[in-house]
């Protein structure tokens, strides 16, 4: 069955160890895009931040946003899932507790946060998020403003730190380990591989008809919505596990020779 959609995660999936994408990403996307098949970035990360990083072909692309909580079509909003406020409330409170935690609440227009004093937080903050706020009080902003996704920050610490003490919300929200210093929670059951589905649905396309790319286990959803899935290389092992298959790593440019070798595309 003929792909029609391609969805890969970025770090440490697209992106190099350097944080570089190939430079023959957006070429093959432009081959991809004239063969009719989408290409969508699958990412924890911030939807303005994905379009920026994408600029030149921004419109073209699909986007799984915020670890699938946000999902659009060029500048079209296809989906987005507001957790409780109450839960956000009670997230922010917890994680103040915790030391070296900081907080990100992100929302449909940009991300909100509040402490202004870790040096390490803000700049992974602003690799992250392109559009983002400083406000004095997040739980003021819990209890008003939607948000799809609560991002929480400890320095190298988010397996040891922010996931023990945040076990106990897996029974009110999904709760995602996203890499060696964050960990999400969202609404029960949001995750990239609903987001899949929220695409499918939208372009009228069956599992079957998509390829998907990762390397942590914010990807496995991701993984297991497709019918064609592969963990990279350097990928988390438990990913492997559940891969149909393995590609080359985010440093051997695996994501863009794969494609074109299984899609039979020439450079």
């Amino acid at each position: 069955m003929a792909i029609k959609l391609i969805a890969a995660d970025l770090d440490g999936t697209l992106l190099s160890s350097e944080r570089r994408f190939s430079d023959d990403l957006f070429p093959l996307i432009g081959a991809l895009h004239a063969r009719g098949v989408r290409f969508a970035p699958a990412s924890g990360r911030q939807y303005f931040n994905l379009r920026e990083m994408f600029a030149p072909i921004a419109d073209e692309l699909v986007y799984i946003s915020e670890n699938g909580a946000m999902v659009c079509d060029g500048e079209r909003l296809l989906s987005f899932a507001a957790m409780p406020a109450d839960e956000v409330a009670r997230v922010v409170g917890l994680a103040r507790t915790l030391p070296g935690v900081s907080v990100i609440l992100a929302g449909e227009q940009g991300a909100l946060y509040e402490n202004q004093q870790d040096g390490v937080f803000l700049e992974n903050m602003a690799y992250y998020y392109a559009r983002r706020r400083y406000v004095p009080d997040l739980m003021e902003a819990a209890h008003s403003l939607p948000v799809c996704k609560i991002a929480l920050f400890c320095s190298r610490k988010a397996e040891t730190v922010i996931l023990p003490a945040f076990r106990k919300f897996e029974k009110t929200s999904q709760v995602a380990l996203s890499g060696a210093d964050w960990v999400d929670l969202m609404r029960p059951g949001m995750n990239k591989g609903e987001a899949i589905g929220a695409l499918c649905r939208s372009m009228c396309i069956t599992p079957d008809e998509c390829m998907a790319f990762g390397d942590y286990l914010n990807d496995v959803e991701l993984l297991r919505a497709v019918g064609e899935s592969y963990a990279m290389d350097n990928a988390h092992p438990d990913l492997k596990r559940i891969a149909k298959h393995v590609c080359p790593s985010n440093d051997d440019d695996g994501v863009c020779r794969t494609i074109r070798r299984v899609l039979g595309i020439d450079k």
